[in-house]
């Protein structure tokens, strides 16, 4: 029996917070049996009774999206699967980060670092995993054109060894060289009032829009009734950017 990433994860739970199977059964009112069949790999629950384990296990809808994953045989992280249906059909896109560099732009250990903070119960394996999806992505959709901008803490926040700062700051010289990526470095000094979350504005081949806006669950795409208002934001974000040569001079700046 192979095991899934639900069961991977719910044998995880289990182990780190000492509840046995008979205890969750007996919490959850689910046959032991089932479950010892879920947490080896040999099944998956129905989706009300995985929303119940979740749900006991407090893990605020961390093991259902896991279920999810394991269930559409989709090896993307949840957050990410809106994602991969626009990115395709787009063009070029409009990334404003509030505070780190752009996913699309990080390099591996800035990456790594930030999973490291957000996940903390994620396997050395899931965030390996993750890191190659997000630093990897770019490169898969080698029609997109970037324009990204980012604060100048981003990349000068001591949160971040000197060495990964580093790196980030060579990944990023690295694509605005390749001609795909235009990049806009908002100075120290000042702050991006809005937006107040990431956003991307990806301009699709049909002419259309779609927006996109981190949340504490992940990325969302935005309504169209939304939209206005957001681009507006990102207009206003690379108003207050340095432009892209200066922008290149900082960064050469840093190394």
């Amino acid at each position: 029996m192979a095991p899934t990433p639900f069961s991977e994860d719910l044998k995880r739970i289990l182990d780190s917070t000492g509840i046995s199977q008979t205890q969750l059964a007996a919490s959850t009112g689910l046959s032991l049996s089932s479950l010892n069949r879920w947490v080896t790999g040999g099944g998956l629950p129905r989706r009300e009774n995985a929303e119940v384990i979740d749900r006991v296990l407090a893990q605020e809808g961390r093991l259902l999206a896991r279920f999810d994953e394991s269930r559409d045989g989709v090896n993307l992280p949840p957050w990410t699967r809106d994602l991969t249906t626009v990115e395709p059909e787009a063009r070029a896109v409009d990334v404003v980060a509030t505070l780190h560099v752009p996913g699309y732009l990080q390099s591996p250990r800035y990456a790594e670092t930030l999973f490291r903070a957000a996940r903390p119960w994620d396997s050395r394996a899931e965030i390996d995993r993750l890191v190659q999806l997000r630093c990897q992505r770019l490169e898969q959709l080698p029609d997109l054109r970037v324009t990204a901008v980012l604060p100048e803490t981003a990349l000068t926040n001591s949160t971040f060894p000197a060495d990964v700062r580093a790196e980030q700051v060579a990944t990023l010289l690295s694509w605005a060289s390749s001609g795909r990526v235009t990049i806009h470095v908002v100075p120290a000094g000042a702050s991006l009032l809005v937006p107040i979350a990431p956003v991307m504005v990806f301009r699709l081949r049909n002419g259309e829009a779609a927006v996109s806006c981190d949340y504490a669950g992940g990325s969302v795409l935005a309504e169209t009734s939304e939209h206005p208002l957001l681009i507006a934001a990102v207009s206003r974000a690379l108003g207050s950017a340095h432009p892209a040569s200066q922008s290149l001079a900082i960064l050469e700046g840093l190394q």
